[in-house]
Parts: C-alpha cells; structure tokens; sequence
C-alpha cells in the first residue's frame, strides 16, 4: 500500500514536471515578442523594422516560434509513457534533446534533459533497448515531427554560423 503511494506521488511530480516543460515552451514566443518589441523601442523602430534590420532576432525569433510544437510533441511523449509506447517516446525524447542543442538553447535542452531523465527513471527504461528494437520506418513514422524540429535547428544552426 505505502508503495503504490510513493508510486502515485512519483507520477504526480513527473506530471508536474511535464506541465512546467510545457508551459514554458508554450510561453516561449510571448517572451520573445516582449523582448523584440522592448529592442525596436529602445532603438525607436518599429517590430517589423527590428525583425529586418537585425538577422540575429530573426533566428531568435524562428527558434522562439518553434517551441510551442516542440511542447506539442512533449505532451505526445508524456501520453505515449503513460500507454506503454515506450519506442515513441525514446525517439522523440532523443530527437528533441537535439533539436534544442542545436539551437544553442542550453535553458531548454536542460529542462528537458532533467523531465526526460525523471520519466526515464520511473518508467524504468533502456534507452538503447527501445532504440534497439526500432526500425527504420518506424523512426520515421515515429519521429517525423520531431525530425522536423530538426530540421528547423539545423536551419538555424547554420543562420547562426554564418552570422557569427
């Protein structure tokens, strides 16, 4: 009996857990309105002038507007865990992680790093077992948005090089 409590008190805080990553990423694109718009006025241009003028804040921008999706495929992950589909969830997990790292987001590769971890340990999972047992087309099948996170990090990875 004491168990099965600790288990329901572990799962409540893994979902608290989720919920916090995903509102944070959910909030991602407000924040960095707020931040475009508090440069363009203190530059005394408009937002639009501040998106054109400066190709930084349009990689910021693009990486910001991607975040709600990737809080989409969070919520795909944590429903997934919860029936079983442990295959689904190790792909996307991995996916993600390096979406964020390569868009030199080091907050939210670590938020996810530490939610990702904590589901990882209460579900009891071997990450190399379940990717392992994947094929192919099911990686695809699987991880398609996740792979289109991807390729929008890449994206702007490469926007980042070249403006450094």
């Amino acid at each position: 009996m004491a168990l099965h409590k600790h288990k329901d008190q572990e799962l409540r805080k893994l979902n608290r857990y989720f919920t916090i990553a995903k509102v944070l990423l959910m909030i991602t694109p407000l924040i960095c309105y707020l931040y475009i718009s508090l440069k363009s006025t203190m530059m005394g241009i408009s937002f639009q002038d501040a998106l054109t003028k400066d190709p930084q804040v349009i990689v910021i921008f693009l990486i910001a507007m991607i975040n709600p999706y990737v809080a989409y495929i969070t919520k795909l992950i944590q429903e997934n865990l919860s029936q079983g589909n442990i295959k689904f969830a190790c792909l996307n997990m991995i996916l993600l992680l390096i979406g964020e790292i390569l868009t030199m987001n080091i907050y939210y590769v670590l938020i996810l790093l530490y939610v990702f971890y904590k589901a990882i340990r209460y579900y009891n999972i071997s990450i190399k077992e379940a990717l392992l047992k994947s094929t192919i087309k099911q990686a695809i099948y699987d991880g398609g948005g996740s792979l289109f996170v991807m390729l929008i990090s890449c994206i702007s990875l490469f926007a980042n090089i070249k403006l450094m």
